[in-house]
């Protein structure tokens, strides 16, 4: 694990980003599918969070070429999209899987939360998905003008699937324009991720220290999550399916798993040790005083609704 036991420090003329959640619809998780020992009566609604990044500009000429705009003007970034805005935009098996998460709710979707907000979905420029689950791509059809980022290994996913068992490995191979999806770079030793913290991977996106991906593997190839430097020393971390329930970072939890009623033992993670160990570092994280965010913190949406978007962290 690296070693480093603090974050940089802002420098002289520090730009901050702002964070601005907002719940790309919602749905029910069965507890001991999550986290062991669970309860197998237990049911979550929890939501899926998306959130807004917008870096003020002007963007510097170290901006990562993957964000695609270097013109210095205001960038909007959204990281993760949540789920579709209707049920019809699913392919059957997924519609399927989803039927077993009741209740949920899809409308109204994030591009109308973003407009009733006042920000135009056709004004988002890139959108950085922490990985291809069909709870977190949302809707790329109403972003027409937005390049969509993945971690190395997500668009082989897409087009390939995966071997492994769970009715929610279901992925659709045209889920993003052709013309406008890249993936970040390769992890390599000597490659363009940095250590940061308590992460031997980091990437910064902006080239001032405003926003990092953070290579967080072990839930599906090509898992990402966000730092973010929201205000003078003051960070949150946006952390996609690193963790489904708080009680996994606090250790009061293991990460669970399942029998399908074939024999199998399924793991929400595709490599359950590589999680693990993104747990820990994340744990560190925290630990620096940073603000965590997973994808499907209920807790965390109820105590913090108030500053959904077009409120900021």
């Amino acid at each position: 694990m690296a070693n480093s036991t603090r974050l940089p420090s802002d420098s002289p003329n520090q730009t901050f980003v702002q964070v601005s959640p907002i719940p790309g619809g919602y749905l029910t998780l069965p507890d001991h599918m999550f986290v062991s020992p669970g309860d197998h009566k237990a049911r979550r609604t929890v939501p899926s969070l998306t959130f807004l990044v917008t870096h003020p500009g002007p963007t510097s000429s170290e901006t990562h070429t993957i964000l695609g705009v270097r013109d210095g003007k205001t960038f909007r970034l959204m990281f993760d999209l949540g789920l579709r805005k209707h049920a019809s935009r699913f392919p059957p098996a997924l519609l399927n899987h989803i039927n077993n998460r009741r209740p949920y709710q899809l409308e109204p979707g994030v591009a109308a939360q973003l407009q009733d907000g006042g920000v135009d979905p056709q004004d988002i420029d890139a959108v950085l998905l922490s990985h291809v689950h069909y709870d977190h791509h949302g809707d790329p059809e109403d972003f027409p003008n937005a390049r969509f980022i993945v971690g190395s290994g997500a668009l082989d996913v897409l087009a390939h699937g995966l071997s492994g068992l769970g009715s929610h490995q279901h992925f659709d191979p045209s889920l993003l324009p052709k013309d406008r999806a890249a993936e970040l770079p390769v992890v390599e030793e000597g490659g363009e991720w940095k250590p940061l913290g308590p992460f031997p991977a980091v990437l910064d996106l902006f080239g001032d220290g405003s926003c990092y991906a953070i290579d967080t593997p072990g839930h599906l190839p090509g898992h990402t999550n966000l730092l973010c430097r929201v205000g003078k020393e003051r960070w949150v971390a946006l952390c996609g399916d690193s963790y489904h329930d708080p009680r996994l970072l606090s250790g009061e939890k293991e990460i669970g798993t399942w029998e399908d009623g074939e024999g199998h033992t399924l793991c929400i993670h595709v490599d359950r040790a590589k999680a693990e160990e993104s747990i820990k570092r994340l744990q560190e994280l925290q630990k620096m005083g940073v603000e965590m965010v997973a994808a499907h913190d209920d807790g965390w949406w109820e105590k913090h609704r108030g500053r959904a978007f077009p409120k900021t962290l």
